[in-house]
């Protein structure tokens, strides 16, 4: 019968083998996580801060009320500036008051004054 081998020192190679192994799993394990933190961090600040964010999104509210304001505005000039035509069309007195103030007549037999600024000289 052959002799009985002696114990083999395996275990302290397969010990730094297997420590080998778990640092290296560990540190892939702090990689993936921190990997995964940035991700997260730079997807909530872009969607806060980005173009297209929160942020930017209450900019856009605040543009469009003020242009909702502006909207309203011009379309009660425009409002107010047909009912002025429509009168200007029809008001045969208005018409006439329009002619003096702007234009500077007078009817037949009225005496017609301008007054001069000192800026006209």
């Amino acid at each position: 019968m052959p002799p009985p081998r002696p114990p083999r020192d395996d275990g302290a190679a397969r010990d730094s083998a297997r420590s080998r192994r778990l640092r290296e799993s560990r540190v892939k394990k702090k990689a993936l996580g921190l990997a995964v933190f940035l991700i997260v961090a730079l997807s909530v600040l872009n969607a806060f801060f980005g173009d297209r964010g929160v942020l930017g999104l209450l900019e856009a509210r605040s543009d469009y009320r003020a242009l909702a304001r502006e909207v309203e505005a011009l379309h009660a000039n425009n409002q107010r500036l047909g009912n002025e035509i429509r009168a200007l069309r029809t008001d045969p007195l208005l018409i006439e008051r329009r002619a003096r103030e702007v234009l500077g007549m007078a009817r037949p037999g009225d005496i017609a004054l301008q007054i001069r600024t000192a800026d006209e000289n």
